[in-house]
């Protein structure tokens, strides 16, 4: 059987040096990502996925503001609510136990750990899970990947609903 290590990297993008790069500030662009993960320039959606799976590989977020971050220069985007979607998921056996895998808006799987945990947010009024990624970014988690958890593998304890992944318990209430 596959360790959760093991998956994990199978599944993980090669990860830029953030840390490491100091690039100048260089201004903003006119690029914005709505609320439900679409990426627009100058007001027309981008559309080549190949483009937004580019800029999504060097967006971060540094006290509380998304850039576009190079070796060389750090160029400020707005983002509505949180950059990525969670639209699908699915349930793996690993040694380590059963973990919920989601897959976002461009097409990336993210495994639900102490390190990538779902959070309870506020938008709009509303308590919203979110999946915490790597630099800062996050993925909302769309409203029917929420139902379909209710119905097929939430579970409640004294304290409310959570989901069990990678041995945590995530809870799905404030």
């Amino acid at each position: 059987m596959i360790s959760l290590k093991e998956l994990a990297a199978q599944l993980s993008q090669p990860s830029k040096p953030f840390d490491s790069w100091q690039p100048a500030h260089c201004g903003e662009l006119p690029i914005v990502i709505d609320a439900q993960g679409k990426w627009h320039y100058a007001g027309s959606e981008i559309t080549r996925s190949a483009m937004v799976k580019l800029f999504a590989s060097v967006l971060c977020k540094e006290q509380g503001q998304f850039y576009l971050k190079t070796p060389v220069e750090k160029i400020a985007i707005t983002v509505i609510d949180a950059p990525f979607n969670i639209i699908a998921w699915h349930m793996e056996q690993t040694a380590q136990g059963t973990v919920l895998c989601c897959r976002d808006n461009i097409e990336r799987t993210w495994l639900v750990s102490a390190d990538l945990p779902l959070v309870m947010q506020n938008y709009q009024g509303n308590e919203i899970p979110y999946l915490q990624l790597p630099n800062g970014c996050s993925a909302r988690i769309a409203r029917s990947v929420f139902y379909q958890w209710a119905e097929e593998i939430a579970q409640a304890d004294e304290q409310g609903y959570f989901i069990q992944s990678a041995g945590q318990r995530f809870y799905l209430n404030v």
